[in-house]
């Protein structure tokens, strides 16, 4: 075949099992591992042959990729190409055996996702960390909220040393590579087959030493900085929820992507308007006689001051609707503003009206 043959590098029949392969991989990488085998080139390519052959057979969908071209090329079709298969993912050998990624979907990174941070056969980590996510909260009035908008936040988070450039280092000094970790930020220690990775005590995961720190940020390379922030409001946001901003978080070590900003929308209360989803609710005062014959009321909105008829016989607590004079959505739906009747009842009248009352009582029987 134009490439290796991973059953042959695994030592398996091509209808293995994957519990065999991975048995038949165990075995080998305990053999070949490069703590085992310290200074052998030989072993070192054997380790990443094996490697290479254990993440392609254990995974089904490139195990059946991998079986059709191989057949394939049993038949006399196009010889088999790693880099039609994997997207350009094949490797080189790291210092210990261990496979640097080539490209965006090397086998560095699959091991990572397999194994779970820190944990690889013979895979190494450098000192590059994106930033942490920086957690605020932004308190909006309610116009804001329903309306949208553009707003500017100030955000405290870390930003590159001006002094040291980013260094950590005092001007006119350098930052020494760690000779613990090698620079990598992080030290691997032997585990069966397997290569466990942690953060460097002696460098503490930067992969540098420095003897001179800056005096500014203290060997950091950061100092924080309260920073403004445009932060685009969706129209009819509620309290409650989160808005991501994408690379406006922490810078990252080591050029790293930066962190995000994720703000907690806070609503402050209107001393008019209370809100149900996409609706605005208000009230609206009438009287006695009022909500007996009917009124005509000024009820303010989100839009402005509407004129509102009054029913006659509107009973206290019932809700007229104002259709779509409501709150608008970014997505450009509408809701509706209602107004709730409340009714003044008069505590002090004088006795020609008790006695008005009293006959409007009788006459429409409310006493029986």
């Amino acid at each position: 075949m134009s490439e290796k043959d991973y059953y042959k590098v695994l030592g398996v029949e091509p209808d293995a099992s994957e519990e065999d392969i991975r048995k038949a991989y165990r075995t080998l990488a305990k053999k070949y591992h490069p703590d085992r085998n310290k200074g052998s080139d030989a072993a070192q390519e054997k380790f990443k042959e094996i490697n290479e052959a254990h993440i392609v057979l254990t995974d089904a969908d490139k195990r059946r990729k991998y079986d059709q071209f191989r057949e394939a090329e049993k038949l006399g079709g196009p010889g088999f190409n790693f880099e039609d298969l994997f997207g350009n993912a094949r490797q080189q050998a790291g210092p210990e055996g261990g496979f640097e990624s080539a490209g965006p979907a090397g086998f560095g990174d699959l091991f990572s996702k397999i194994f779970g941070e820190g944990r690889g056969a013979g895979v190494h980590y450098s000192a590059r960390q994106k930033g942490r996510d920086i957690r605020s909260r932004v308190s909006l009035s309610f116009e804001k909220a329903a309306r949208g908008g553009t707003i500017t936040i100030n955000v405290p988070r870390q930003q590159e040393c001006s002094r040291c450039g980013g260094t950590g280092a005092a001007p006119g000094t350098r930052a020494d590579i760690c000779p613990q970790c090698g620079g990598r930020g992080r030290m691997a220690s032997g585990l069966g087959g397997f290569s466990v990775s942690r953060t460097c005590p002696q460098c503490f995961g930067r992969g540098k030493i420095i003897q001179n720190p800056c005096a500014i940020c203290h060997g950091s390379g950061q100092t924080e900085a309260s920073v403004p922030v445009e932060v685009n409001i969706p129209a009819g946001i509620e309290g409650g929820k989160k808005l991501r901003l994408g690379g406006m978080g922490e810078p990252g070590l080591g050029g790293a992507d930066a962190g995000d900003l994720i703000l907690e929308i806070e609503v402050q209360s209107h001393p008019t308007f209370r809100r149900e989803g996409l609706d605005v609710i208000s009230t609206a005062a009438v009287g006695m006689v009022g909500a007996v014959l009917g009124a005509d009321v000024e009820v303010e909105t989100m839009d402005g001051m509407v004129a509102v008829k009054v029913p006659p016989g509107v009973q206290p607590g019932q809700k007229l609707r104002l259709k779509d004079r409501g709150i608008r959505s970014a997505d450009g739906r509408q809701g509706d503003h209602y107004v709730e009747i409340k009714v003044r009842i008069p505590k002090d009248i004088t006795e020609r009206q008790r006695e008005i009352l009293a006959e409007f009582e009788r006459e429409s029987g409310a006493d029986k």
